[in-house]
């Protein structure tokens, strides 16, 4: 296209959106921080035709949104939250100019978790919902008040925890994770249980063991992030609860997959791994794991 000098035609089109689902399918296997020079060359191609896109631009520009919106994604796993704030700005300059609004969302939904200030986070995270409020957005409205549920846990206030968890469930009934955006398919039962289950062992929640026994009851072997980031919420929420040895023990399975799948290194690992290593009794086999947790995320 490039050496054509004409325009962008549908076929081509039709393969840069592909390539920007791909590589959201692809991170789901594949730590964020090992693709980013794919995201980084495929983010440049699309920006490439833009300009030559036509009636087509706007397609274009939504999916070097969503192309730099995981570029952000990878940036903040890899420990550059300078680079990956400049990512999402873009994300947003790519809404504003589409009027695609589920592009801010996604950039919020992102950015939210590397905010330090809980109080902000649900904020951004209660307007996110606003921004995929229509047909076809049920994941990422379940996404974004699920995660809403765990910064209004941060901050204590139990029943605004609760009704955003509920707003999830009741969104993602209507969900449709593999026919609806790229970016929300890693949203499968088994990660919005372990959301839940993060808010709720925070708040110490009654359902908080029911729902994480419930969450790792749906792990699936091909999907090694998710099944991290549920053995982790797991592991607290057994801990907190004060079954030391079964905390332990899931927290022990979490770190044996991370460690399996590179991801060690990876901020969103490296975070949950360093709390449960605070929370771990005081037991030979706890304090090995201890041990083990804090040599590999130092």
């Amino acid at each position: 296209m490039a050496l054509s000098g004409g325009q962008v035609d549908e076929d081509a089109v039709r393969q840069l959106v592909s390539g920007t689902a791909d590589l959201y399918t692809d991170e789901e296997h594949v730590p964020a921080p090992l693709l980013s020079a794919r995201i980084a060359a495929h983010l440049d191609c699309i920006t490439a035709m833009i300009p030559r896109a036509g009636q087509r631009r706007t397609e274009l520009i939504i999916s070097a949104g969503e192309t730099a919106a995981l570029a952000g994604w990878a940036a903040w796993d890899r420990g550059e939250y300078t680079e990956a704030a400049h990512y999402y700005r873009a994300v947003r300059d790519a809404a504003k100019e589409t009027g695609h609004r589920p592009l801010e969302a996604l950039a919020i939904l992102y950015a939210s978790y590397g905010t330090d200030n809980p109080s902000k986070a649900a904020a951004m995270l209660a307007e996110a919902q606003l921004c995929v409020k229509g047909p076809g957005y049920a994941t990422a409205h379940a996404w974004a008040a699920a995660r809403e549920a765990e910064e209004q846990a941060r901050l204590g206030r139990a029943d605004a925890a609760e009704r955003a968890v509920e707003r999830a469930r009741t969104a993602y009934d209507y969900a449709s994770p593999e026919a609806e955006q790229p970016w929300v398919r890693f949203l499968r039962p088994a990660r919005l249980d372990s959301m839940a289950v993060s808010a709720y062992t925070r708040l110490g929640h009654p359902q908080a063991l029911t729902r994480a026994q419930a969450s790792m009851e749906h792990l699936d072997v091909g999907n090694p992030k998710v099944n991290v980031a549920v053995l982790c919420d797991a592991a607290m929420a057994h801990l907190v609860a004060g079954d030391g040895d079964r905390g332990a023990a899931v927290a022990r399975r979490a770190l044996d997959t991370a460690v399996s799948f590179n991801y060690i290194g990876v901020t969103m690992v490296d975070v949950r791994m360093k709390e449960i290593a605070g929370v771990l009794p005081d037991s030979t086999t706890a304090r090995d794991l201890q041990q083990e947790i804090r040599a590999a995320v130092a």
